[in-house]
C-alpha cells in the first residue's frame, strides 16, 4: 500500500472556533478540516498542523500536512476541501512531500501580527482587531526591547502549559507599525509557547497605558514564572501570518 503525504497551506477566520485543536464536539478548525475529509472521501485523516492556534485567533499561512493513500493532483485535493468547508476556512495551497517532511517538527520559525484599532471603535471590524486607544508606542517599543534573543519564556506561557518541557525560545525580531487606523505589531521566532504572544502584548499594552514602565518587561521575563504575567491580548487580534521551513 502506497502512501502520499501532502503539505497543505490554509488560511481561516478563527473567531467562531475553538482554537486550532479538537475538543471533543466544540467547533475547531481540526475538527471542521476532519469532517470535509470523511465527507469528502468516507474515511478519517489524521491532520498535523505547524502548531496549535487559540479560540479566536486567525491564520493567513497555517501550514498542515496529512496523509493518504490516493496519488491525487493538488488543485483536485484543494477544491474538494474547499467545497466541503465553511467560507471561514480555506485551503490555498496544496503539495505533494516526501514522507519525511513534517508540518510541526521540521518548522524553523513562525511570524505572527498583532493588530490593534486605535480610532473609534468600529463593531464591523470587532471580530478581527484588538480595540485600545492613546497608547504610547515609544515606550511598548522600548518594553519589546527585552523580548528579543533567547530566553526563558515560562513567565509569558499558559499556567497549563507542559512544565517538564523546554520554555526557551527566540524571538529574532519584533516590529510596531503605526498606520492610519491600525497600530500592527509583527513578531518573527523559532517558535511560541501557548498564550505567549498574547501575554507579551497584554503586558506591552498595560505599559502603552502607563501603568508599567517599560522595564517592567525585564522584570517579569527574569521570574520565570507562569503566574507572574496576568494580562492576556484578546485572540482576535491575533494572526498566525507564515511558517518558515
Amino acid at each position: 500500500m502506497c502512501i502520499y503525504r501532502y503539505k497543505a497551506t490554509i488560511s481561516y477566520d478563527g473567531y467562531n472556533y475553538y482554537g486550532f485543536e479538537q475538543q471533543q464536539d466544540l467547533p475547531t478548525i481540526e475538527r471542521s478540516l476532519i469532517l470535509a475529509f470523511k465527507e469528502w472521501l468516507k474515511e478519517d485523516v489524521k491532520i498535523i498542523a505547524s502548531g496549535r492556534t487559540d479560540k479566536m485567533v486567525h491564520a493567513i499561512g497555517q501550514v498542515i500536512h496529512f496523509d493518504l493513500e490516493q496519488d491525487l493532483k493538488e488543485e483536485i485535493v484543494v477544491k474538494a476541501l474547499n467545497s466541503f468547508l465553511s467560507p471561514d476556512i480555506r485551503i490555498l495551497k496544496v503539495e505533494k512531500v516526501d514522507l519525511n517532511f513534517h508540518a510541526r517538527f521540521n518548522a524553523k520559525g513562525k511570524k505572527y501580527i498583532y493588530v490593534i484599532r486605535k480610532n473609534e471603535y468600529d463593531v464591523f471590524k470587532s471580530r478581527y482587531t484588538a480595540f485600545y486607544f492613546n497608547l504610547d508606542l515609544k515606550e511598548m517599543l522600548e518594553g519589546t526591547k527585552y523580548l528579543l534573543g533567547k530566553h526563558n519564556f515560562r513567565s509569558f506561557c499558559s499556567i497549563h502549559t507542559n512544565q517538564n518541557k523546554s520554555f526557551v525560545r527566540t524571538i529574532s525580531s519584533i516590529n510596531i507599525e503605526d498606520k492610519k487606523d491600525y497600530i500592527l505589531f509583527s513578531f518573527v521566532g523559532d517558535g511560541f509557547l501557548k498564550y505567549q504572544i498574547r501575554r507579551m502584548m497584554g503586558l506591552l499594552i498595560e505599559i502603552g497605558k502607563h501603568r508599567f514602565k517599560a522595564s517592567y518587561v525585564g522584570e517579569i521575563l527574569n521570574l520565570e514564572d507562569p503566574k507572574a504575567c496576568q494580562y492576556v491580548a484578546p485572540g482576535n487580534g491575533l494572526y498566525l501570518v507564515d511558517v518558515y521551513y
